[in-house]
């Protein structure tokens, strides 16, 4: 089993809970998987494995100053402006257009976790396309929401 990548959405109360230790991540539901596809996503929007520059790097934020220490994993978390930054960049391009922005043979090269030597082209770029689609529904819908994100591989 590896590792996947899970977002849920909070209020920022709940969030000031969570941060300072009155509260743990894990218990609140999961509302968004990114499988084992979160760290090419991000590789994809930002170029790097971690802390990509706004807006990009808040899609999937493994921002180092976005960070809260569980006993359990890392959790990365993104406040409503932070949200609505990421969802105007999900909505700056189209499918095509996001799917044209990386190389396959780039991806593999760069040692990302969730692609291997048996990853196939087809198949990597249908999981990049759902996912695409499915963080594209899901910032909107918590940018509606003026909520924020936490975000965490387990």
């Amino acid at each position: 089993m590896g590792l996947h990548g899970y977002y849920y959405y909070i209020d920022e109360p709940g969030m000031r809970e969570i941060k300072a230790g009155d509260e743990s991540v894990f218990t609140l539901p999961m509302l968004l998987s990114l499988d084992e596809y979160w760290e090419i996503i991000h590789y994809i929007f930002c170029g790097k494995i971690k802390n990509g520059k706004s807006p990009w790097g808040y899609i999937v934020p493994l921002k180092i100053e976005n960070e809260i220490r569980d006993s359990l994993a890392t959790v990365y978390f993104i406040y409503p402006e932070q949200v609505r930054l990421a969802k105007d960049a999900l909505f700056s391009i189209t499918e095509e257009e996001f799917v044209a922005t990386y190389s396959f043979k780039e991806l593999k090269k760069a040692g990302l976790y969730g692609i291997n030597w048996r990853t196939k082209k087809d198949k990597l770029e249908k999981e990049l396309r759902i996912n695409f689609q499915a963080l594209r529904t899901f910032f909107n819908k918590v940018a509606q929401s003026n909520d924020c994100i936490i975000f965490y591989v387990v």
